[in-house]
C-alpha cells in the first residue's frame, strides 16, 4: 500500500515538473518574439519615509531584472515624490553601489505625478 502511495505521489510531481518545463519553453520562446527593444526603465516614485529603504530597492531591482524584454538591460528609476532627507540619503548611497538604479527629482507636469 505504502509502495503504491509513493508511486502516485512521485508521478504527481513528475506531471508538475513536465508541466513546468513546457511553461518555461513558452516563456523562452514568446519573449525571443521582442527583438525591437533596445532596453527598458522602470519607473517608481517614492515619497515620505521608507523604514526599509535598501529592502525595497532590493525587491524593485530584482523585479527590473525579471522585466527581460528583449536583448537590452532593464534599468530601475527612481523618482523622488517627497523623500525624507534620511531616505534620499539611503537611496543616494544605494545608487552609489548600483550602477542598474538612477535616482532622478519629479519633473514639472510629469505623467506620474499625483
Amino acid at each position: 500500500m505504502i509502495i503504491h502511495m509513493a508511486w502516485v505521489l512521485i508521478s504527481f510531481f513528475a506531471v508538475i515538473g513536465i508541466f513546468e518545463c513546457i511553461l518555461g519553453v513558452v516563456r523562452i520562446f514568446s519573449l525571443r518574439r521582442v527583438r525591437s527593444v533596445g532596453g527598458s526603465v522602470l519607473r517608481v516614485e517614492l515619497k515620505g519615509t521608507e523604514p526599509h529603504m535598501e529592502y525595497l530597492l532590493n525587491t524593485l531591482l530584482l523585479t527590473a531584472t525579471r522585466l527581460d524584454l528583449g536583448s537590452g538591460e532593464t534599468v530601475l528609476e527612481i523618482v523622488n515624490g517627497g523623500l525624507s532627507e534620511e531616505s534620499r540619503q539611503e537611496l543616494l548611497e544605494y545608487c552609489k553601489k548600483n550602477p542598474g538604479v538612477l535616482f532622478t527629482e519629479m519633473p514639472e507636469g510629469d505623467i506620474i505625478s499625483t
